[in-house]
């Protein structure tokens, strides 16, 4: 399935009392974390039936809140397991060619499926992680090094 083709479903923010009550659901969700990596939230019907959420829909429900109290619509989409590589270079926001040179490298594990190459979403999105957390660090190391020149945003 690929990714434009997944488009499962979109929410547009809404006004009013609607939005103070997904404010309200974040707020809560923001204050109640996971308890030793599982949910603590509940979900219960009209008629007292109660269901656990498990601990990834809580994460999702998380940031689905934060996004459309901040006023921000949601598209929700789903994503094969096994990526092609035009589906996980647009995941990963690279061409094609560069998304080939890292597998080439090993930077991202792929395996064949007959005479093409597929990706984990997994192995894309632990990637894309990483690359977060050495962007954040090369800032964090940038930051340090301005303060320690004693340069400023005060002047």
């Amino acid at each position: 399935m690929s990714l434009s083709a997944a488009m499962a479903a979109s929410v547009m923010p809404s006004e009013g009392a609607e939005r103070q009550q997904v404010a309200a659901m974040e707020a809560f969700l923001l204050r109640h974390p996971r308890a030793a990596g599982r949910s603590t939230a509940r979900l219960v019907s009209s008629d007292g039936e109660e269901v656990e959420v498990p601990a990834q829909l809580v994460d999702v429900l998380r940031q689905i809140s934060a996004m459309l109290a901040r006023g921000d619509g949601v598209a929700i989409s789903a994503i094969a397991r096994e990526l092609t590589t035009t589906e996980a270079a647009k995941l990963l926001g690279m061409s094609r060619p560069t998304l080939v040179r890292l597998l080439d490298s090993g930077a991202i594990p792929a395996h064949r499926v007959g005479s093409h190459r597929r990706v984990f979403l997994s192995d894309a999105l632990a990637f894309r992680q990483r690359q977060m957390d050495e962007r954040r660090k090369s800032y964090e190391a940038l930051m340090w090094e301005a303060d320690a020149l004693g340069f400023n945003d005060d002047e």
